[in-house]
């Protein structure tokens, strides 16, 4: 697979961009907010695979984070993350978002646009998508991490608490069943 891969389309990454609609703006959770909404989303996104969903998760746990009045919190990032998860979770439980939009009928390649090329696009980017949702959680995480964040191995294995090695390792098996899932699916690769 490259590197240059599209998992995820500008559109969908760019939901989670605004500023945090509870927080006031300039204030430490907004700052956050903008520092860490945009990578939570991601890994939301690897989790459950729908961008309108992740982006809930990432608003769920700044949320969280703003009520939360126990003890300090020593790592908001993992904390944001376990409480975005386990909002997804529950959520996936209760099939609340069970309807999923197509978004394939708002394709609007603009003047000059080839439509075939676009429709190409589109099939191969769903095809990827539909594979990555039939990999395990650990294999979806690492290869969003790496190719839709570009993060190199040292980041990914500090945010999954693994070595870089081991992250190399699961990049290599990940690609391996990515690859054989998207052969199952009758990709055809360039």
């Amino acid at each position: 697979m490259a590197s240059s891969a599209r998992f995820l389309d500008r559109s969908e990454t760019d939901l989670c961009m605004t500023s945090l609609p509870s927080a006031d703006a300039g204030s430490p959770l907004d700052a956050l907010y903008q520092d860490q909404a945009r990578e939570l989303w991601a890994l939301f996104y690897a989790y459950c695979g729908h961008a309108e969903r992740a982006q809930d998760a990432v608003h769920e746990a700044f949320l969280r984070l703003q009520q939360q009045t126990g003890e300090p919190i020593r790592d908001e990032r993992a904390w944001l993350l376990q409480v975005g998860r386990n909002w997804l979770r529950d959520q996936s439980r209760r099939k609340v978002n069970s309807v999923i939009k197509s978004t394939a009928l708002d394709i609007n390649p603009g003047p000059g646009a080839e439509p075939i090329v676009g429709l190409l696009e589109d099939e191969q980017q769903t095809q990827v998508r539909t594979a990555l949702q039939q990999l395990k959680e650990p294999d979806r995480e690492v290869l969003i991490l790496r190719y839709a964040l570009n993060w190199p191995s040292q980041r990914i294995g500090e945010t999954l608490n693994i070595s870089a090695a081991a992250v190399d390792m699961r990049l290599t098996r990940a690609r391996q069943r990515l690859a054989a899932e998207l052969e199952q699916l009758g990709y055809q690769h360039d």
